[in-house]
């Protein structure tokens, strides 16, 4: 027990240290702000997940398994190797901030391992307290947001800066749909192991209603794809895991000629009956297609989308533009492919795939929601945002880090 509050009878533990007091109080504090964070700030995620990490060392520190963690190996391998590979890459990359994105990169990582850790190690009372705290925030964040979509959102405006608003075409808002599309999976998680199953799934039902009256196409289709998953693996949790799990690696191996196929081949870029921003990713997903095969083993380098010159490729969208990409490709399996090569697409494939793996440790009547979260991120991944932009790093791995809170906490009722 790494916050040793209280005894199991509520009364107080002779074992109460002020330093873990404190600790279980920022702890709190952490989960209950993330929602409101998420609904007013999501460019704020980052300083989230290092205030995370910081509360997890510590309290890893104090416990006296920060020295004695035993990380799985095949993750750290994989994780450590992509990590590498980036800042191998620095060198190549045309980027000037590649090597800030490889930092960025890097304390996600070291986010992932020591936050992942720690709540391992709580009891389940601790994680009941904090999966309450943080559903309570992401509640509050989610009728705030809805409310504020109604009203034109004048507070992202005051908290983001109204000329930035103008200026981003609304792309705070739209940043703040795609996380609580995510992170309304491990809410409902806190909520079924707590035994309020009806309120368990009205809360992505809700949310995904509420998804109809905002912009985000990509949250819609993220929350969308999350309920149909959720229902298919109630049904059969295994085989939506192994549907899943062939999906992912058609994905990474099958990026490059399936973005060469819907632009060359079948003329999506030029189809009439797609609206816009469809036909642009097609677009964009061909020409970062075409340069990933200039560099097929280990890449352009690290953040080169956002660097990478017109060279001669037909464009009809953003002709003007100096840049092949508009910062990147729209999709995380063209992207890694382009900066990082066939390398560096199979260790991220192995990497999703352990990730995917962990579903199955989770009792079987709680994996729906685990794999609806990864369904939900696999889709949004592959249209939305740049995946080293970090507050959608940050981001993905705090819904990643709240379903495993979730799943500590106690479990009441039914199965």
């Amino acid at each position: 027990m790494v916050f040793p509050m209280t005894r199991r009878d509520g009364s107080p533990s002779v074992n109460a240290t002020l330093p873990a007091t404190l600790l279980a109080t920022l702890a709190g504090v952490s989960a209950t702000l993330l929602g409101p964070l998420v609904g007013t700030a999501p460019r704020g995620m980052p300083v989230w997940l290092i205030v995370t990490t910081l509360i997890a060392a510590a309290a890893l520190a104090l416990s006296g398994r920060l020295a004695t963690l035993r990380p799985g190996r095949f993750a750290i391998a994989a994780g450590s190797g992509f990590v590498a590979l980036a800042l191998a890459s620095v060198a190549w990359s045309p980027s000037g901030r590649a090597l800030a994105t490889t930092l960025e990169i890097g304390y996600v990582a070291l986010g992932a391992l020591l936050a992942g850790s720690w709540i391992a190690t709580l009891s389940e009372e601790e994680a009941g307290r904090l999966a309450r705290l943080f559903v309570g925030g992401l509640v509050l964040g989610i009728v705030a947001f809805t409310i504020e979509d109604a009203l034109g959102h004048p507070l992202h405006q005051l908290v983001n800066g109204k000329a930035a608003y103008v200026v981003d075409d609304s792309n705070v808002p739209k940043r703040t749909a795609v996380l609580f599309a995510l992170l309304v999976w491990p809410a409902a998680l806190a909520l079924h192991r707590a035994g309020l199953r009806t309120a368990a799934l009205a809360l992505p039902a809700l949310y995904a209603a509420s998804c109809l009256l905002q912009s985000s196409r990509s949250a819609m289709a993220g929350v969308a794809v999350g309920l149909v998953v959720y229902g298919l693996a109630r049904a059969s949790a295994r085989w939506v895991s192994r549907v899943l799990a062939v999906l992912l690696v058609v994905a990474f191996t099958g990026a490059l000629p399936i973005a060469l196929f819907l632009e060359r081949v079948l003329g999506l870029a030029d189809a009439s009956w797609l609206f816009t921003s469809a036909r642009h990713r097609v677009e964009l997903w061909s020409l970062a297609a075409g340069r990933a095969l200039e560099a097929p083993m280990l890449g352009q380098g690290i953040d080169s989308s956002r660097a990478l010159k017109i060279a001669g490729e037909f464009r009809r969208f953003s002709v003007e533009d100096a840049t092949l990409l508009p910062l990147h490709p729209h999709n995380a399996y063209l992207q890694v492919w382009l900066e990082t090569g066939a390398v560096g697409a199979m260790l991220a494939l192995a990497l999703a795939l352990l990730a995917l793996g962990g579903t199955r440790r989770l009792p079987a009547d709680e994996q729906p929601y685990a794999l609806a979260l990864f369904a939900a991120a696999l889709v949004m991944v592959s249209t939305a945002y740049g995946i080293w932009q970090a507050w959608w790093m940050a981001g993905i791995l705090a819904a990643g880090l709240m379903l495993r809170l979730a799943a500590r906490a106690p479990r009441r009722g039914g199965a």
